[in-house]
């Protein structure tokens, strides 16, 4: 009985430690991988990376893709965070489409997303058109993951492109590799 109770024991030893992914996956090819403190992602090589601060004084990171002929940037990756976030997800889900409605964005798709590591995770994809530096008219097109931590952060992943140049940016790569440190 004893022999039997330390075998389920370290069984359960195992799967707990199999259960979760301990580091994000490797890049693929092409790509380079950004690592904060509580999440990852990547972005096509040889994009510029920034770090800032929102209007709240949050932590911001930015990656950008060149700028194209009309002036948009070829692909952009925003990653805003909220430490101590009080709210819960369905206040955060009500804020992004209030925001996104009030500034014109039409709602594409929103459902909930798997990113490892989150405790909750929704994705929200809007279409939009923008000026550009050029003067030009760019049709947008966005996907935010919003992430909530197991130590109450809130990640806000935004992924965006032209319509035209989204997949060939590598624009769903980023998406999928978004990751939280658990």
């Amino acid at each position: 009985m004893v022999r039997l109770t330390a075998l389920a024991c370290s069984l359960l030893v195992a799967l707990a430690g199999c259960s979760g992914e301990e580091e994000p996956p490797k890049p693929p090819a092409g790509f380079t991988t950004y690592k904060g403190d509580v999440y990852t992602f990547v972005h096509p090589q040889g994009w510029s990376v920034t770090h800032d601060k929102d209007d709240r004084g949050a932590p911001l990171v930015e990656a950008h893709g060149p700028v194209g002929a009309n002036g948009a940037y070829r692909g952009q990756v925003i990653v805003s965070r909220t430490d101590r976030f009080g709210g819960s997800m369905d206040a955060m889900k009500a804020q992004a489409r209030g925001l996104n409605q009030l500034s014109g964005r039409r709602i594409v798709r929103e459902g909930d997303a798997k990113v490892p590591g989150a405790e909750e995770a929704w994705r929200l994809e809007t279409a939009y058109e923008e000026k550009t530096s050029t003067g030009a008219t760019a049709r947008v097109r966005s996907i935010d993951i919003y992430a909530l931590t197991s130590g109450g952060t809130m990640l806000d992943l935004t992924v965006r492109a032209s319509q035209e140049e989204f997949d060939a940016a590598g624009m769903p790569k980023v998406v999928s590799s978004f990751w939280v440190r658990p």
